[in-house]
């Protein structure tokens, strides 16, 4: 069991403010630290696991950057044919619905009693 202090005693317990009126700069930035160290760690683990992947591959530099050419150029190539297939579902989807909407516009016309 750990050590809690004196029983009874009143704790001096600081309170942190949410309007900006009252709070520091100071207040924010120690909230926004373990944000920022978050941050920072994943960028060192990127830098290291690139490095280390460059050091051990099993291949030359040449043969990797023509890979990677390769890979990005096959992945441009599928985004660019996913966005024509969104963009030619869209337009149908578009179609369908100004069809429908003319299809109810006329029969709202032909169901309308005429006053003579």
């Amino acid at each position: 069991m750990a050590y809690a202090g004196k029983t009874g005693a009143s704790r001096n317990i600081r309170e942190i403010s949410n309007s900006p009126s009252r709070g520091s700069l100071a207040g924010a930035t120690a909230r926004s630290r373990p944000v920022g160290a978050l941050v920072t760690g994943l960028a060192f683990g990127l830098l290291a696991g690139a490095a280390v992947a460059l050091l051990f591959a099993p291949q030359g530099g040449s043969e990797t950057r023509r890979d990677l050419r390769r890979k990005f150029r096959r992945v441009g190539r599928s985004g660019h044919d996913a966005w024509d297939d969104l963009r030619y579902e869209l337009r149908s989807a578009r179609r369908q619905l100004t069809r429908a909407l003319r299809r109810h516009q006329t029969e709202d016309v032909e169901s309308e009693p005429v006053d003579s």
